[in-house]
């Protein structure tokens, strides 16, 4: 018969072996290589950039788990918001229905995998911003990137 320390060792090497390649049990927060460790905190914000207050910006965000409600953005206005990444279950999601007089568009304003790695690197904050011709990203509110038309 096997030995008590055989079976003990076998059994820690078929648990260890499982928890290591299993999806769920095995997944730990992505690290980037900045000067931190880690991003486990962000902040996002959502600003009204367009060219006049004739029709202000209308935001509806929420996330899987929390809804952030209705705002009115004038001329320069800016929504934010501050929230930790889930360290477990499904990846940290916040999306925004925008409309702006006779146009709308929905944006995923953070995503985990997207997201979250560009935003760490600069200051743990996302921006958007609203403008006449589209809807537009920035990591640190200089560069930006038109990410999204607006739908009729």
């Amino acid at each position: 018969m096997a030995s008590a320390v055989t079976i003990f060792s076998l059994i820690f090497l078929l648990s260890t072996t499982v928890y290591l390649h299993h999806p769920v049990l095995a997944w730990r927060p992505t690290l980037i290589e900045t000067d931190k460790l880690m991003c486990i905190t962000y902040r996002v914000h959502v600003m009204n950039g367009l060219s006049s207050n004739k029709d202000p910006l209308f935001l509806h965000c929420q996330s899987r788990d929390d809804d952030l409600g209705d705002h009115t953005l004038y001329l320069g206005g800016d929504f934010n918001f501050k929230f930790r990444i889930k360290l477990f279950g499904k990846s940290t999601w916040f999306s925004c229905d925008m409309i702006w007089g006779s146009k709308h568009q929905h944006v995923d304003v953070f995503t985990e995998k997207i997201e979250g790695p560009m935003c760490c690197i600069e200051g743990n904050s996302c921006h958007w911003r609203a403008q006449d011709d589209g809807i537009y990203f920035s990591m640190n509110n200089v560069d930006w990137i038109k990410r999204y038309d607006w739908l009729q």
